[in-house]
């Protein structure tokens, strides 16, 4: 088998009259494929900057300087990462005229860039963004007389990230959803406008950004033993903050790849087109079922057809078995897939991170090379036309069949 790219291969296959020809075997979604397969290293920071309101500084542990989270995540990661903590008690991030203590106006705001900034042209710079609890807070939040602060919350919270993400070397930006609450709240904070109002918006803005989110909502969630007062954590809640951070730093930046991630969120449909909406092409003749049958020895696409696809159902023979019996030269194994129930996007895949759609065409027909064609589907930055034209250029065409002489 010869290889060719990422876009498909080429296989040799014996003519039945003698000879030999190549078939062009296109791997719709190989390339999503192929990604998938490869395993890129863990990207592992050398400087960790905690940014965030007292649960960030340590409030509820026994000792902030040892037992809040920033320093156990040193700890989990050893003395190889920097990880500072630049936490301010009472902070929000609502800006001034908003939020009752801006993030924006305290000294660890500055300390933080300047910690980013510092770090080194060849370092590999992580900000973790958690704010919202003291943002919360009905006056806040909500401010009697005023127009609740919610969009206002996800502006500020924008500018910071433009902020850090501005900076050199440029740091890889992490939103922290903030930690659930625990039995009775202290301090006027509200765990409903966290999980039901905040949550959304940050989750929004990561996807607008496409940038990673650590999720400390759920993993806190119905566990009031992890609180000392139901917002500060303890010593041991502190522990599970510092674990789910670390983890969170090490994901698979790959996979973010734009809105829903690598393979697309909606991969799963995958469908090939319509059933039967596939058309012959240039000189296919093949009726209902060709000379052969489902079996494919006389092409299932009729006798000398181009690249007909011919049977009852429309698709490019019995499983693509008739494209290598003198029929047509159509994509073996199902490859071609014009129209029938197969897909050409596996599930859960979708060709080349196409932002989550799978790969859906309203019918196909066929060129004379014997590549599909898409009508309307929503494939990646190569369409399958463009494909068959390269597979064209590099002389994969099929050799002439010849026909032995008539005996008399």
């Amino acid at each position: 088998m010869a290889a060719l790219g990422a876009i498909g291969y080429v296989e040799p296959m014996t003519d039945l009259r003698g000879g030999s020809r190549a078939v062009a075997v296109l791997v719709l979604g190989g390339i999503g494929v192929f990604a998938g397969q490869a395993h890129a290293a863990v990207r592992m920071p050398t400087h960790v900057a905690c940014v965030g309101d007292s649960i960030t500084q340590g409030s509820g542990a026994t000792d902030a300087a040892t037992k809040s989270y920033p320093p156990q995540l040193q700890g989990l990661f050893g003395s190889q990462v920097s990880v500072k903590n630049f936490g301010h008690s009472g902070a929000t991030m609502l800006s001034k005229g908003f939020g009752d203590l801006p993030y924006q106006d305290q000294t660890e705001y500055q300390a933080a860039t300047d910690f980013v900034k510092g770090a080194g042209a060849s370092a590999v710079v992580d900000v973790v963004i958690m704010l919202g609890a003291n943002d919360s807070k009905p006056y806040n939040w909500a401010p009697t007389g005023k127009p609740k602060n919610d969009q206002q919350y996800l502006t500020d919270y924008r500018a910071m990230v433009e902020h850090f993400m501005a900076l050199t070397p440029k740091p890889e930006v992490f939103l922290a959803l903030p930690l659930s609450t625990g039995s009775s709240p202290c301090c006027s904070i509200s765990g409903t406008v966290i999980h039901d109002e905040q949550l959304p918006l940050i989750k929004q803005l990561a996807q607008e950004k496409s940038l990673p989110i650590i999720d400390l909502n759920t993993p806190t969630a119905s566990h009031p033993e992890y609180f000392t007062d139901g917002v500060h954590p303890n010593d041991a809640g502190y522990v599970v903050v510092a674990k789910v951070v670390h983890d969170g730093l090490l994901q698979d930046l790959a996979a973010l790849g734009g809105a829903g991630g690598m393979g697309g969120a909606g991969g799963a449909s995958g469908t090939g087109g319509s059933s039967g909406s596939s058309t012959a092409g240039a000189g296919g003749t093949g009726g209902t079922g060709g000379t052969g049958g489902a079996s494919g020895t006389g092409g299932a696409s009729g006798t000398g057809g181009a690249s007909g696809t011919g049977g009852a159902s429309g698709s490019a023979g019995a499983a693509g078995v008739a494209a290598g019996m003198g029929g047509t030269s159509a994509a073996a194994a199902g490859a071609q897939n014009a129209g029938g129930a197969g897909s050409p996007a596996s599930a859960g895949s979708a060709p080349l991170g196409s932002a989550g759609s799978a790969a859906q065409g309203s019918g196909q027909s066929a060129d004379s090379s014997g590549c599909s064609v898409s009508g309307s589907g929503a494939g990646g930055p190569f369409s399958l036309l463009s494909l068959c034209a390269l597979l064209g250029l590099i002389g994969l065409r099929r050799r002439p069949v010849l026909h032995a002489p008539a005996r008399s």
